[in-house]
């Protein structure tokens, strides 16, 4: 992972990690894996600094901090973090929204100047899952960004974010050894089958 002091040149004219369109990684993670997406749309000139997410979402009330040394949160390939003692690694992509709201006509209504994507892609982890949870939440009240989940069509609020992490930080405990087949044996059994998944069931599914 390149590591590097970002300057004023070097935000003009960033080397930014775009290996690929975003619909096409979509479409090739749902056809290989379970990877997951969430995309943040924000203003270039409003993107924060390490510094200040870490800051953030510590007086959310989460021990919370960037592995990785870097000054502003642009034009890294991926990233590690640590959430209440956990460490996790996601990767990220940018890229500017030129043909997203062709791409994705339900978010057109919602663009207005914003001149940059954010995309987090992470797979079965729930350490992940919080701690971009956690930098959305910073972005939005930062920069204020858009959070998105594609597959679902599903736009993020920021209380939703917030009530979201919560979830991911228990399933993480449950994770721990001496207690997962402990609390897997005391979870009642449910019989709504035909119940809709939300997005953190999809994630639990991963683990069965």
């Amino acid at each position: 992972m390149a590591q590097c002091r970002f300057e004023s040149e070097v935000l003009r004219k960033p080397a930014l990690h775009i290996a690929k369109p975003l619909g096409n990684i979509l479409k090739q993670q749902n056809e290989i894996d379970m990877s997951m997406t969430q995309v943040a749309f924000l203003r270039k000139a409003k993107i924060p600094t390490k510094e200040k997410i870490e800051t953030l979402i510590r007086e959310l009330g989460y021990e919370f901090e960037f592995i990785d040394n870097f000054e502003l949160f642009y034009g890294l390939d991926g990233v590690e973090c640590n959430i209440n003692g956990h460490k996790t690694f996601f990767e990220l992509y940018f890229e500017e929204p030129a043909e997203i709201g062709n791409e994705w006509p339900w978010i057109k209504p919602d663009l207005t100047n914003q001149d940059t994507i954010i995309s987090f892609v992470w797979g079965a982890d729930f350490a992940a899952g919080a701690c971009i949870g956690l930098i959305c939440i910073a972005l939005i009240d930062l920069s204020e960004a858009n959070i998105y989940y594609l597959d679902d069509e599903m736009k993020y609020s920021r209380e939703m974010l917030i009530n979201d992490t919560p979830q991911f930080l228990h399933e993480l405990e449950k994770q721990k050894p001496n207690n997962a087949e402990i609390r897997k044996q005391e979870e009642p059994k449910s019989d709504l089958t035909n119940k809709p998944k939300s997005f953190l069931d999809r994630i639990k599914d991963i683990f069965k």
